[in-house]
């Protein structure tokens, strides 16, 4: 099948996996219009998540039916919920939404409702297909293969949960231990994963980078604009721009979809506006007529906090991180209203001051026990503080230099927040991700900097991307207040109306302008040249090793077990040619008699206890791919640097020999092939 037919193979197969497992959950909730259609990828994460570890439970083969059934079964508890609540009301109509109000369709109708839907559509076609078209550029095929360390263990997990049937995250963690060993990994990347290449029948690396591309240019931008239209005071037009702007920063996504690769909390960060969607209406920060009802927003909060925790631990610690302050900012709202004797009461004080005290709580809690170690919190800073802030308010990332124009745009919108806005607590969330950027970037190694920044290794890349999901809701809240106030300043002068459309002409060229000034900067140019590499290189596999591996299947029979290094990329062809191989990841833990084989496989026709460590590893093949490993290492498995004298030469290309073990003598004295 020609890469065209499987690419859109896997897209069909990637929405079906963001849609049908909480498709039944969301319709029994009866969200609608852009709400329904952020969380709905939200709620199918979650549904996975869960399905997996229900399904390695009851012994179940994993396959999309299972993530499905249990969806439906959650739909039916729903349903059943609502309808023993009505009973127990009294009656009424069943279509009815929040506050007694008519349910409106699942979608806009009628010439309103596509009026409606303008903005948003503009504004995911602009911000989605800009991020689309610049990581395509940075890969260079849709069906690349990251040179990356992570990407090693992220393609062979989603084979391994292809391979045993079995998604639950205790199996996944159990990939790169000894045999029969589990441990806890988080796996809601690679069960998603695994379905796509399941369902489209697709190479392992096509349906990953298809995930990858749809949770950045799709479920980010959808999530970005349902955080600012449901939990802001932002009109139509700053719902566009929320998803125009969306890949205004290489920061995030862009850096995270080729630094790593780090997959997993990509996803993490990826689901996380959702989340913060949930709290604003949570802790009464958004505009009442917004809310979403009891069961909704419980839905909203659960699915949000299961699917991004299960992403990745680090996604809930920002979570808390981001959360305390708008806890706190409610806290003050709650207070200030008494004391003008608003609406309001101390009951609800309570409940928000015991809602940030809980927040607090769990981010001492989750500090402590999620911080890594020392030794793993390594990462050196990058700037010295002045540098460091001016980086971050121009959202540049990580090493890049600062641009003046994008930081000069961002600060106008800020400002117009605080003084033309009703969702001010924005700024408290976003402060504080900026804070938390400058010392990731810039305060020296240290006691210090290992506590504030440990949980997240001290990782410049991973906390960059913290101020870029507050930064694209102030860019359009406040870029729409800046349009609105010029609008109505021209009008109370009695401007033309020529004139007033003239400004509305203006104001649909803001966000192309400001993405042609984020694009134009040099932080954008140093982030994608320092992306090529990490897709485009050769670090990790050659194209004529990824051509090699293509031709494995149809020489190495299933059941046969081939000596591969994963330093030099020969171990993927467990992920891209499904077979089995003596070492699946560079940190993985492999028996004695594989670790003697990778030291000294080239002299099994003359040592017996190689033979035999060979006979009993069933390793038949071996894959060349010559000395040179990633990050510059050289012949890490020393007994596989050279197997002219231990094998045959069954395929090449290139360099890259694909090679057929020959016969040996063992210890007792007969012959083994």
């Amino acid at each position: 099948m020609d890469l065209p037919a499987g690419t859109l193979l896997a897209v069909i197969a990637t929405i079906a996996v963001l849609v049908l497992p909480g498709l039944p959950l969301a319709l029994a909730l009866r969200m609608r219009g852009l709400v329904l259609c952020a969380v709905l990828p939200v709620l199918s994460f979650a549904v996975i998540a869960l399905s997996a570890e229900v399904g390695h439970a009851l012994r179940a083969d994993w396959s999309l039916l299972v993530p499905l059934a249990l969806g439906i079964l959650l739909a039916g508890v729903v349903l059943g919920a609502r309808e023993l609540h009505r009973r127990r009301a009294g009656h009424h109509p069943r279509h009815l939404g929040a506050a007694g109000r008519p349910a409106p369709p699942l979608l806009p109708t009628g010439r309103e409702g596509l009026r409606s839907a303008l903005a948003p559509a503009a504004g995911l076609l602009l911000g989605g297909g800009s991020l689309l078209v610049l990581q395509l550029r940075r890969m260079g095929s849709v069906d690349a293969v990251s040179q990356t360390f992570d990407n090693v263990f992220h393609l062979s997990a989603v084979r391994h949960v292809m391979r045993l049937h079995d998604a639950s995250s205790g199996v996944v963690g159990g990939m790169t231990r000894l045999p029969g060993e589990s441990g806890y990994y988080p796996a809601l990347w690679h069960q998603a994963a695994s379905l796509v290449a399941q369902l489209s029948g697709q190479d392992v690396a096509l349906a990953s980078n298809v995930l990858m591309l749809a949770a950045g240019c799709l479920v980010w931008p959808l999530g970005l604009m349902a955080l600012v239209g449901s939990a802001t005071s932002g009109g139509r037009a700053a719902v566009g721009l929320a998803g125009a702007l969306a890949g205004i920063s290489g920061a995030f996504p862009l850096e995270l979809m080729s630094w790593g690769l780090l997959l997993p909390y990509l996803l993490s960060i990826v689901l996380l506006p959702t989340l913060l969607l949930g709290a604003a209406h949570l802790l009464a920060l958004s505009p009442a007529a917004r809310r979403p009802d009891p069961a909704q927003l419980a839905a909203i909060l659960i699915a949000s906090l299961l699917a991004v925790t299960l992403a990745h631990p680090q996604g809930a610690l920002a979570a808390i991180l981001l959360g305390l302050p708008m806890a706190v900012v409610a806290v003050g709202m709650r207070v200030r209203s008494l004391r003008r004797g608003d609406t309001g009461s101390p009951a609800g004080l309570a409940a928000t001051a015991v809602l940030a005290l809980l927040a607090l709580a769990a981010g001492l809690v989750g500090w402590g026990i999620a911080r890594p170690s020392r030794s793993a919190s390594s990462w050196d800073p990058t700037a010295p503080p002045a540098e460091a802030v001016r980086q971050v308010l121009s959202l540049s990332p990580n090493s890049t230099q600062a641009s003046l124009p994008l930081a000069l745009v961002l600060l106008a919108a800020v400002l117009a927040v605080v003084l033309r806005s009703r969702s001010r607590w924005l700024l408290a969330p976003w402060l504080i991700a900026v804070a938390a950027d400058v010392t990731a970037r810039s305060l020296p190694e240290g006691d210090l900097r290992y506590l504030l920044t440990g949980p997240f290794y001290s990782d410049n890349h991973r906390i960059s991307a913290l101020p870029v999901l507050l930064a694209v809701p102030l860019l359009a809240v406040g870029l729409e207040a800046i349009g609105r106030e010029l609008r109505d300043r021209a009008a109370a002068r009695g401007a033309a109306p020529s004139v007033l459309t003239a400004i509305g002409a203006l104001g649909a060229l803001v966000a192309p302008l400001v993405l042609a000034v984020s694009w134009a900067s040099p932080a954008t140019g140093q982030a994608e040249r320092g992306a090529l590499p990490q897709w485009q290189g050769q670090q990790l596999l050659s194209p004529d090793e990824r051509a090699l591996l293509t031709e494995v299947p149809g020489i190495v029979p299933p059941d046969a077990v081939v000596a591969t290094n994963p330093w030099n990329g020969s171990s993927l062809v467990y992920a891209l040619a499904d077979r089995e191989v003596t070492s699946l990841y560079m940190t993985g833990e492999v028996p004695r008699d594989t670790k003697l084989l990778h030291d000294r496989l080239d002299e099994a026709r003359h040592d017996p206890k190689v033979c035999d460590a060979m006979h009993e590893e069933g390793v038949e093949y071996a894959l060349d791919f010559g000395p040179e490993e990633l990050w510059d290492r050289r012949d890490t498995m020393s007994g596989m640097k050279d197997l002219s004298s231990s094998g045959v030469v069954v395929a090449q290309e290139g360099d890259a020999k694909l090679l057929r073990l020959l016969p040996c003598r063992g210890t007792d004295g007969s012959m083994r092939s």
